[in-house]
């Protein structure tokens, strides 16, 4: 129901105004009315944009920047599921489970090898990316290993 129809309806129901077409009230609420339905409209879109699981535009960007993390899926869900993904990694995350969450939060595929001579883990991605794509995500999964430990991510 617009904003109209509600203000007509209460203003009605009094008895005292005539709301009826054509009439002056009925000319000042319809103004009210497209103003409020318009700020309506954006305070709904600010309350989407909110919450990961509900953002369609800038709510996302937005996260993506402040994570400062490049995607490979940029379908809305990707991003979403991207997102939540990588607020999800924390300290106790150094297993391969939990470093198969932060590549799933990359969306890239591929597996992780640990080497003990020279102690070392790397990550053979399976996905079609080029040198640059590799470089990026590179660089950002190294922010979630442990900072004594070498990683480096290989293109096979």
């Amino acid at each position: 129901m617009s904003e109209f129809q509600i203000m007509r309806d209460i203003l009605s129901s009094t008895g005292i105004y005539d709301v009826s077409q054509g009439s002056d009230l009925y000319a000042e609420i319809m103004a009210y009315s497209e103003g409020l339905d318009m700020l309506f409209d954006e305070v709904n879109e600010m309350l989407r944009e909110c919450f990961v699981s509900t953002a369609e535009s800038y709510g996302l960007t937005y996260r993506e920047s402040w994570i400062k993390k490049y995607n490979l899926d940029r379908t809305v869900s990707g991003r979403r599921n991207s997102i939540i993904k990588t607020l999800s990694v924390c300290q106790t995350d150094y297993t391969y489970s939990g470093m198969r969450k932060i590549s799933d939060g990359f969306n890239i595929q591929g597996n992780f090898h640990a080497y003990t001579s020279p102690l070392k883990v790397t990550f053979e991605c399976t996905d079609n990316i080029n040198n640059i794509q590799k470089n990026t995500i590179e660089n950002q999964m190294k922010r979630f290993m442990p900072c004594w430990l070498p990683f480096e991510l290989v293109l096979v």
